[in-house]
């Protein structure tokens, strides 16, 4: 999957990178989302400039929120939820963590 990730902190120019990342497999009770849009927020920013204490595994994909549509389930997920439009909130605690756990998934 394409994504703009960064591996240390500093700022946008010197740290962003576009390239291709390893695809997540959702787990037991997890969903995978495609994310269509992606919001950046300050929680983002800052912890992209290290001005935060969140925990950084030096490896992060910026986004805090977004939208798209569950394109895998994990074990124990009904495969019905697969093409369900979803909201995406905190789906990157880590670099491209985007499973989640089924039972959060925002769907329509």
């Amino acid at each position: 999957m394409k994504a703009a990730s960064y591996t240390r902190t500093g700022t946008a120019r010197d740290v962003l990178a576009v390239g291709e990342l390893d695809r997540p497999e959702p787990g037991p009770g997890q969903v995978r989302a495609r994310v269509r849009t992606s919001a950046v927020n300050p929680t983002d920013v800052k912890t992209r400039d290290g001005t935060t204490d969140r925990p950084f595994d030096g490896s992060r994909v910026p986004h805090q929120d977004g939208v798209g549509e569950i394109d895998a389930v994990g074990d124990g997920v009904d495969t019905g939820r697969v093409g369900q439009r979803v909201w995406v909130w905190l789906a990157s605690p880590g670099a491209q963590v985007v499973g989640r756990g089924a039972g959060q998934a925002v769907t329509e």
